[in-house]
């Protein structure tokens, strides 16, 4: 494990502290922030699909009405495109600080005016097109995915406008509690990014969130927690399963912000480029988030240190000051501006807090011990149900039927299942991909989703299926479902019940139908099986490899 220095907060990258060359930074770091170019084309492709379905049950009025929003989006993002192609030439090939400034700025504009286009209730229409259509259309079926979209721009559109405003009042401070703030700006923005991002394969987790008071520039803040998630989504790429894990912990006179991944990790070089100086940004367009990240901790007077080695993931840690025994309200007029109306905003995260001791936290931090979970009332589920009894047994055989008969064009099937500790299935929910569908495990059993373990049977690179199973989310719901009273509870005693939850869902699956030897990527298995190393990383292993696993009460 190497832990790099913590950065020096009187240090700043002296080519970019004032005048135009913070500028051109300025409007750099905002547009390496975007990341809009695939959500446009996404929204332009559901567009096309939808004209395309309105032409199909020859619904003629609104397909000769929709084909003109889709024809003035084309013409926007064609005009985007340019825009782009010239900042990014003038940013590689050096030109003149004010030729890359004019560009760049022209650039978020068009973004901003395509944002515009396509939140304006008078475009597209596409909630009242949808309801000419059957719901065996694919604009129908992929519906979800769209706008989670469209709530992704709407962020972009607010970033936009947050950047504009700061950029005309740079010394206004705020007083924020950094606890409260991660969950909204998480609910609003980053949790659409990563599930878009990673196609559903990341999960965000908030786990302990210390509230703590912070002075300083709120957008700047957000824009800098954002690029450390974007960060760990990044180092998870490869990954078939993996989870982001953040926190907030008050130490002393500092509050710590934990990012935590199950990437790839870094060796000790890569830390000491991220954590250096950089004199320059000319040329520049894939470099910049951590050069922001650093010029933000700076001016928030704090430290930052990465923890990391090669295959074992990352933790990046930000201590930063605090206003001590200071609480701040919620401030509506901020709220009202830059927060995404309801229709827009996301399931709501909440904070995990019996997982807090299985975060990668460096030595040194969570000094307040972790406050209970607070329990999340859920109706129990009734036993698996089956078409009979032979059917109620054959899981195994059932998921790879599923997956065998998909119709998606990248074939799958997604499932969610618990076993108890009698080795009786309480619950077994599964569905094929679909056809242009994108299906979560939030769709497949919404009440549950967080405390079942969850999975998939997709194909791999080299078309051969794969198992992607995921231990649950929320201590507290898991604890829940399985009625474990108040009493009871702790972070040991869920890592232990997950942990062989686990091995008696593979064996179940081995049992009844699944080819021992098919590959599988778990998430969490660091958490889960801290030792049994075969597990962690992005190397597959045979189910029969988990199944084989020794239970707690087997051990010894």
């Amino acid at each position: 494990m190497t832990t790099g220095r913590p950065e020096d907060s009187s240090q700043a990258t002296p080519d970019f502290e004032e005048g135009i060359k913070k500028d051109v930074a300025e409007i750099k770091f905002l547009i390496h922030d975007l990341r809009v170019e695939n959500f446009f084309n996404e929204i332009l492709h559901y567009h096309v699909t939808l004209n395309t379905d309105l032409e199909i049950y020859n619904i003629d009025q609104a397909r000769v009405l929709h084909e003109a929003d889709v024809q003035e989006l084309k013409s926007k993002l064609g005009a985007l495109r340019r825009a782009f192609l010239d900042y990014s030439n003038a940013v590689k090939s050096f030109s003149p600080d004010r030729t890359v400034l004019l560009l760049g700025r022209r650039y978020v504009d068009i973004i901003n005016d395509a944002c515009h286009l396509i939140l304006s209730p008078l475009w597209g229409r596409s909630d009242q097109v949808l309801s000419f259509l059957p719901e065996e259309a694919r604009s129908v079926r992929s519906r979800r995915h769209y706008r989670n979209c469209i709530s992704w721009l709407y962020g972009v559109h607010l970033r936009i406008a947050a950047f504009r405003e700061e950029s005309n009042s740079p010394d206004a401070q705020e007083e924020f509690d950094i606890a409260e703030d991660i969950r909204d700006f998480t609910q609003d923005v980053v949790r659409g990014y990563v599930v878009e991002k990673s196609e559903a394969r990341v999960e965000l987790l908030l786990e302990r969130m210390d509230p703590a008071v912070i002075a300083g520039r709120r957008p700047r803040f957000r824009r800098m927690y954002f690029n450390l998630v974007m960060n760990a989504v990044d180092a998870m790429r490869g990954r078939k399963a993996g989870a982001v894990r953040v926190s907030t912990v008050v130490e002393g006179e500092r509050v710590a912000l934990h990012v935590c991944d199950d990437g790839v990790g870094m060796p000790p070089e890569k830390i000491g480029q991220l954590l250096a100086e950089r004199h320059t940004l000319d040329g520049d367009l894939h470099s910049l988030g951590f050069v922001f990240v650093r010029q933000t901790v700076a001016e928030f007077g704090g430290e930052l240190s990465i923890d990391s080695a090669l295959d074992d993931g990352t933790t990046i840690t930000l201590r930063l000051p605090y206003l001590k025994g200071k609480v701040v309200r919620p401030d509506p007029a901020y709220l009202s501006k830059y927060r995404l109306p309801e229709k827009y905003r996301t399931v709501a995260l909440e904070p995990d807090t019996a997982r807090v001791s299985s975060a990668r936290v460096p030595k040194g931090g969570a000094e307040a011990a972790a406050r209970p979970p607070a329990p999340v009332p859920a109706p129990r589920l009734a036993p698996a149900a089956g078409a009979d009894k032979a059917e109620a047994r054959a899981y195994g055989g059932i998921l790879f039927e599923a997956y065998r008969k998909s119709r998606a064009q990248f074939p799958g099937c997604i499932f969610a299942m618990a076993v108890t500790e009698d080795d009786r299935v309480e619950m077994f929910t599964h569905k094929p991909y679909e056809r242009d569908f994108n299906i979560s495990h939030e769709d497949l059993s919404p009440m549950y989703f967080q405390a079942t373990y969850r999975g998939r049977i997709e194909e791999d690179e080299l078309k051969a299926p794969v198992v992607i199973l995921k231990p649950p989310q929320s201590a507290s719901e898991y604890f829940d479902f399985k009625e474990i009273a108040e009493a009871g509870r702790g972070p040991e005693r869920f890592a232990r019940m997950v942990r062989d939850e686990g091995i008696r869902i593979a064996r179940k699956l081995v049992a009844t139908g699944l080819d021992p030897q098919i590959q599988v990527h778990l998430g969490s298995a660091q958490q889960f099986f801290p030792a049994t190393p075969q597990f962690h990383g992005t190397a597959s292993f045979p189910l029969e490899l988990l199944a084989g696993q020794r239970l707690s009460a087997e051990a010894g």
